[in-house]
């Protein structure tokens, strides 16, 4: 009797079966692999590894997980070192908190940092923070612009420079926005004489130093919000907006000028 090892449909993933001699064959969709097309070479996509692991696709199928120091679990989502035993928190009177492949100290008043180790006559004490020094903005500044060079490799963004369209994907510094296609052939930074703008753009933090018409106005991160509108006027204002009568009481800029009524 011929037997059809196909006949139960064992390909997975939208594979192909081809039956063979003696068994079958599985002809798998591209990203797919193994005897039923049953592992995914796309596991690593979803990032499946917490506390910033690093995923890798197994030898046998499916992915695992390096995991920082102080994590463990599949997806290193257990906490497998109490950091507090080394007694990190430095100051007298200080107190540390247990965290997942971290910890915190909590300072006493006149100390801060992230190990309480600086004296500062005005601080009040607390969770301590680390401290961030030029030095440490250099650096990330560094590894966010080579992050980004890395994107635009994955991106193809060399190939798509100068095609007359403009290409989101590349549309950043470091992929000199899509060869300038997405400005018009101009580089909008061109004249901004201080470094980094760039990155801190429309950041939602106001930098003084980018705050000009070179730097962009800093994507308008220094401008102040407006007030809102008078709540005695506010919904009266709502119910009138641009019905062709000039309301003079919602006629300013935080009430959006009565929709134009008064022009």
């Amino acid at each position: 009797v011929k037997v059809n090892f196909c006949a139960n449909s064992p390909c997975q993933n939208g594979g192909m079966c081809e039956p063979i001699q003696a068994g079958h064959k599985c002809v798998c969709p591209d990203g797919y692999y193994g005897k039923n097309c049953e592992f995914s070479g796309y596991d690593c996509d979803s990032n499946p590894c917490e506390n910033n692991g690093v995923c890798r696709i197994a030898e046998g199928g499916g992915y695992m997980c390096e995991c920082p120091i102080g994590t463990t679990g599949t997806n290193c989502e257990i906490d497998s070192l109490n950091e507090c035993n080394s007694n990190p928190c430095k100051a007298p009177g200080s107190t540390c908190e247990n965290k997942l492949g971290d910890y915190a100290c909590y300072c006493p008043p006149k100390r801060k940092g992230k190990n309480c180790e600086i004296y500062d006559p005005n601080s009040p004490g607390g969770l301590g923070v680390k401290q961030i020094t030029s030095q440490d903005i250099n650096t990330f500044f560094a590894k966010d612009l080579e992050f980004q060079r890395q994107q635009c490799i994955q991106n193809n963004c060399m190939a798509k420079r100068q095609n007359g369209k403009c290409d989101e994907e590349c549309n950043t510094y470091a992929c000199d926005f899509d060869g300038k296609d997405c400005s018009l052939g101009l580089n909008p930074w061109a004249n901004c004489t201080t470094p980094k703008c760039w990155v801190v753009f429309m950041d939602g933090v106001c930098n003084e130093e980018c705050n000009n018409p070179q730097c962009l106005f800093d994507g308008r991160d220094c401008e102040k919000p407006l007030e809102q509108c008078n709540p005695i006027y506010d919904a009266y204002c709502q119910k009138h907006y641009a019905n062709g009568y000039c309301d003079y009481g919602c006629n300013n800029a935080e009430c959006h000028w009565d929709g134009l009524d008064c022009e």
